[in-house]
């Protein structure tokens, strides 16, 4: 794609750390706006949150192909704080899940600020998804501190889990599972890396090989901090009446199993259970289907949120 079609924005970060030392260099969150030129259009953008931890966004950047069923709409990526062309700030006490979620708010303000974003999608894949779900609920739960961000008006938790103990935790039982079938048929890769790579082709992303772009952020992820703690919270019904529609995508051999999504509807779900998360499994795919079924998933993406904007 031509670098026409590219703005690039950082943002420079308020959030502080008490603890730390007065003298701590100013925080860049680096974000960029594909196909800006839209951004004012008929069709409000997509917002997608990486996963990781520390995992950049660039292996998300297949959603801006042309020929994708949502080529008519901006795409605004960005790098969480400890990776990619973000600031990379060594101490523990600047990451976690609820401090991305923070940085989130601060980067859609200034967006709103800065690029005239007034409304928009968002997509959180993986432990994008945590930090989007944290996001809105803080949003919904202190509606004060969220009356000058830009709309959101649908929000698509993409091979997100409600339990990243869970998920490990499913990870390891199918790694196992396959360990002993390739123990019993006498091939060698159970011992040695070969089964982690099998392992990978059928969990997380059932391509032929592995797509440079996943290739490329892999071998660049940044700062080593954990989220296997995380366990999403219900919403307080009593506050959150009102609240965009809910997606929730999955791949049919994801490592994030249904055990691990079968949440999202109860955790969303308001007193009269009028809003309800709605689940769409995407066959063949694992944890990266925008890069294993990358029409289908653009299409899912485009058929929901344009069905919202038609009936606001």
């Amino acid at each position: 794609m031509p670098s026409s079609d590219y703005k690039f924005g950082t943002l420079l970060l308020k959030r502080t750390i008490p603890s730390l030392q007065s003298n701590q260099p100013p925080l860049r969150i680096a974000y960029r706006i594909i196909r800006p030129s839209l951004l004012q259009g008929t069709k409000a953008p997509l917002l997608v949150i990486h996963g990781g931890p520390s995992l950049p966004s660039e292996y998300l950047e297949t959603l801006a192909d042309n020929n994708l069923a949502i080529q008519n709409r901006s795409l605004i990526l960005y790098d969480q704080l400890g990776c990619g062309w973000s600031s990379i700030p060594q101490q523990d006490e600047w990451y976690g899940v609820k401090q991305m979620a923070r940085d989130l708010r601060e980067l859609l303000l200034h967006l709103r600020e800065n690029e005239n974003v007034v409304q928009f999608h968002l997509i959180g894949h993986s432990l994008g998804g945590a930090i989007g779900y944290e996001y809105l609920k803080h949003k919904l739960e202190a509606p004060d501190e969220g009356r000058d961000v830009p709309k959101c008006l649908t929000v698509t938790l993409s091979n997100a889990s409600t339990n990243f103990q869970l998920s490990d935790s499913e990870r390891d039982r199918l790694f196992g599972e396959m360990q002993k079938q390739q123990t019993q048929l006498h091939q060698e890769s159970s011992h040695n890396k070969g089964l982690q790579k099998l392992f990978f082709l059928k969990h997380f992303c059932r391509t032929d090989t592995i797509p440079p772009v996943l290739t490329s952020a892999l071998s660049r992820r940044g700062k080593d901090w954990s989220a296997k703690e995380y366990l999403a919270k219900p919403l307080d019904s009593t506050i959150c009446r009102v609240y965009p529609p809910i997606l929730i995508i999955r791949g049919e051999y994801d490592f994030v199993t249904e055990a691990c999504t079968r949440d999202w509807e109860s955790l969303l779900a308001n007193d009269d259970k009028s809003v309800t998360a709605r689940e769409v499994v995407l066959k063949d795919c694992a944890h990266y289907p925008h890069l294993e079924q990358q029409h289908e998933y653009a299409e899912v993406l485009e058929t929901f949120c344009s069905s919202v904007e038609d009936n606001n």
